[in-house]
């Protein structure tokens, strides 16, 4: 870990222990006495699955720019990570196509489970004594000052546990990376806050993914292979990614209502289905080690924070809860690094006013600025298939595609739901 900058606040507190929370305590670090990070499953001793983390079932890729910027927030993290399993793919010394059109190797990027990656993570912040990381809780509520003008800190309790009583952490500042199931607009709402407009594009995509055992016959002789999608009449996808301990991570992708089954047989008669043999054929080689997870909850949503009328001081929204793209494209990780810069950048200017007054509405601009490439690259694709979705709350402005067979709705924020 780099070394500290000599904090300027008391508390600050992160709704969340996942990738963007763990990213968004490192950052905080520099500038609190204090953080404490709040999540609601208890963390496991070593790499595991867990209830908050469904994503966890399914392949994850760590592109350039987002272990770039991990790394300059966790030197040597990558080589922590490959000593334990995972596999740095260099697509521009490996990559190669197959005669039935497959890809191998077609992406620059680290790879290996999520439970690998988190649980890193959190080993290297619990080296700083500025971390507390409070598991088995849930945040209740935000707390406020008197006028309702700035976060004191957040109610805390535990999620099945007994009672409805609460506790309040106090905290300067309050940063929600709960993912897509933030209530971050309705707390704001209920504080008398304008909640933030939303863009929704849904693709209709979905995906399912099982583990394998790697042949013992396996020649090695590459470390990824993919089976592209294709617009517009080719919307099923396959990819098989290493994983640490021998294994493959075997994910089906498909795309305008294209869902891949749940169950082994289903998805085995998908892979077959794809426009490459050979991914078949290698599948049926290797040794299922899991049943099959499936995922259907894909749509492109970004929450526009950087708009709002009126901020709540001291709070501040982050990774999937502002933005959360398909993941099919593999970049919601990266979009949750590119929150460091955001924020390091906000609290810098923080700093040097030497008051916390306008963090919340600098961050969210800036955050805005980081990862509108990532929105824009992934849903200019999203946009494109057949049947594609989007849906406007809170603006006025009309979106136009000139593409058939999709359907856009505006909704103006009356109150109106979509029928």
């Amino acid at each position: 870990m780099t070394k500290q900058q000599t904090p300027s606040f008391n508390r600050a507190v992160v709704i969340g222990g996942g990738f963007a929370g763990l990213i968004t305590a490192r950052v905080l670090i520099d500038y609190f006495d204090q953080v404490s990070v709040i999540e609601r499953d208890e963390l496991p001793a070593k790499p595991a699955l867990r209830r908050g983390l469904p994503q966890a079932h399914h392949a994850h890729l760590l592109l350039p720019e987002g272990w770039n910027l991990m790394e300059q927030w966790f030197p040597a993290i990558t080589a922590e990570l490959e000593a334990q399993g995972a596999t740095l793919i260099d697509s521009e010394r490996e990559m190669r196509r197959s005669s039935d059109g497959a890809l191998f190797d077609d992406v620059t990027a680290l790879a290996c489970s999520r439970p690998l990656l988190d649980h890193t993570l959190h080993r290297r912040l619990a080296d700083s004594p500025r971390i507390t990381v409070v598991s088995g809780y849930e945040v209740a509520r935000l707390a406020v000052d008197s006028r309702g003008r700035r976060v004191t800190g957040v109610h805390l309790r535990p999620p099945r546990g007994t009672g409805r009583r609460t506790t309040i952490l106090p905290a300067e500042v309050v940063v929600d990376t709960s993912g897509r199931g933030s209530r971050a607009p309705q707390w704001l709402a209920d504080l008398g806050y304008t909640p933030p407009a939303e863009t929704t594009v849904d693709a209709l995509a979905g995906y399912a993914s099982r583990l394998y055992r790697r042949p013992a016959d396996f020649d090695g002789s590459w470390k990824t292979m993919r089976v592209p999608r294709r617009q517009p009449d080719q919307p099923a996808s396959g990819i098989i990614m290493p994983l640490e301990d021998e294994r493959w991570h075997v994910t089906l992708t498909g795309i305008s209502g294209s869902y891949p089954p749940g169950d082994p047989a289903g998805f085995l008669a998908y892979a077959q289905g794809l426009a490459c043999p050979s991914f078949f054929e290698i599948l049926q080689a290797a040794e299922p080690l899991s049943e099959v997870h499936t995922f259907r909850g894909t749509q492109n949503r970004l929450l526009h924070y950087d708009q709002l009328p009126r901020y709540l001081e001291g709070f501040l929204v982050s990774g999937d809860a502002v933005c959360a793209g398909n993941p099919i494209y593999t970049m919601g990780m990266t979009a949750a690094t590119r929150s460091a810069p955001a924020l390091a950048g906000a609290l810098a200017e923080t700093r040097q006013r030497g008051q916390l007054e306008g963090l919340a509405q600098s961050f969210q601009k800036q955050l805005r600025r980081e990862i509108n490439k990532i929105w824009l690259k992934i849903t200019r694709s999203d946009r494109l298939w057949p049947g594609s979705e989007v849906v406007e709350t809170g603006q006025p402005a009309k979106v136009r595609l000139n593409r058939p067979r999709s359907r856009t709705v505006i909704l103006a924020d009356y109150g109106l739901a979509a029928s």
